[in-house]
This record gives C-alpha cells, structure tokens and sequence, in this order.
C-alpha cells in the first residue's frame, strides 16, 4: 500500500478549501470562535472561569484553575473527492476565493460528521452528484504552520454513471469531468493537479475506515480499555 502524507508549502490559495457562510455558521462568529479557541482565550471552553497560563508538555498553554481543563491547540481537517470516470476526472470551477481555480470538489469537515460524509456533503452541493461508492483514502496531507495545523484526505469514490454534474452557482460556478490528459485545458490548481497525477501514476490501494467501539472520557484517560 501507498499513502501520501505531505508536508507541503504550497501557496493557500491552491489549498484551503471554503465552506460557504450560512445562517447558522455565521462567518464573522465562526472565524472569531477559531481564534478564540485555536489560539488561546483568557477564559475555559469548558466552565467559563478565566484561565492562566501554565508550561505543559513543553508549550505555555491556557489552564483553567478551576475544573483543570487544559486547552489544546485543534488540527482543522479538509477533505476532497478524486472521482474518475473512465479517464476523466471531475473537477469544479470555483466561485468563492481563489475565484476561477479548478479543483477536485472539496471542503471543511463539520464538528458532527465523519470524513466520508463531509466527501459526501461537499460533492452534492458542489456538482449535486451522488456518491455511490467510497473506496477508501489515497492521499492525506498535512501542512504545519506557527499558528495552524491542518489536515487535508484525499478520498476516491465514484458517483452514480448516469448523473451530470451540476454546479451551485456559489462556491462552484462549472462542474465537468474533465480528460486527465488534459488539465491544463482548466486553470486547476496546483494540488488538484498533483492528486490527480499522483494517483494515476501509482494507483495506490486505497486505505479503509473501520468503525471502532466508543469507549468513556474516564478509561480513555486512565487507560481502562
């Protein structure tokens, strides 16, 4: 088996993918409750006491003296779609920055949702297509920066054969299967482009998501498992 795992410096306009603001996830809210809690808040996530600042496994980290939570800085994780169709593959025209770039459909996983149902979620509002079979993960990167960590799957799936992909209008202006042999017939982006050449040129065998059992906060922190 081959996985990819990149650390990678790749300008952010060919990688971060967007996720639309809507009327529950406000962006203004949303981008300011990411600094909050990515980045420290002088008051707990959990009881709201005011923290302090304590040395723990090597870093100055937010502690609340009160209930004793400890916060962690939080890995943000995006997943895109490579859905081939015969040797084509389909890629959607952005229309949210970088407005104009071709990418494999993409976006944020939800707080409430696994990855496969992100894949899922994101490739229906982007093409409205269906996905009928996830095969498993084919790349995953991680790029590391001083004030972020994010986590990027790549998983391959396919959709139903008879569907045409039908793009939003919003965060996806064009959605088409486009000829492998030629990319550079859309202005794709660089990342886009890579998993794409990737995977044809070493077909790595997609790794599998296997449901384990939930186990208590208590025995995971004491080990009792």
């Amino acid at each position: 088996m081959l996985l990819a795992v990149l650390k990678t410096v790749l300008p952010a306009s060919s990688r971060k993918p967007r996720s639309k603001p809507s009327l529950m996830r406000p962006k203004g809210l949303l981008s300011m409750a990411r600094r909050t809690y990515d980045l420290g808040s002088p008051y707990c996530a959990k009881c709201g006491e005011r923290t302090v600042r304590k040395h723990i496994g090597g870093r100055d980290r937010d502690t609340c003296p009160s209930c004793g939570y400890t916060q962690y800085m939080i890995a943000t994780i995006g997943i895109g779609a490579l859905i081939l169709r015969d040797d084509t593959v389909l890629l959607v025209e952005r229309g949210i920055p970088p407005v104009g770039i071709w990418t494999v459909p993409s976006g944020f996983v939800e707080q409430d949702e696994d990855i496969a149902a992100a894949m899922r979620r994101e490739v229906k509002e982007e093409t409205a297509l269906d996905v009928t079979t996830v095969h498993g993960i084919v790349i995953v990167r991680n790029t590391v920066r001083k004030d972020k960590n994010d986590i990027y799957v790549v998983m391959l799936c396919d959709v139903a054969d008879e569907q045409l992909p039908q793009p939003d209008g919003y965060e996806s202006t064009q959605a088409r299967f486009v000829s492998t042999s030629e990319l550079d017939s859309v202005n794709i982006s660089v990342f886009s482009r890579w998993i794409v050449t990737h995977y044809l040129t070493h077909r790595p065998i997609p790794m599998q998501m296997v449901t384990v059992p939930e186990y208590p906060l208590e025995a995971a922190i004491f080990g009792n498992f």
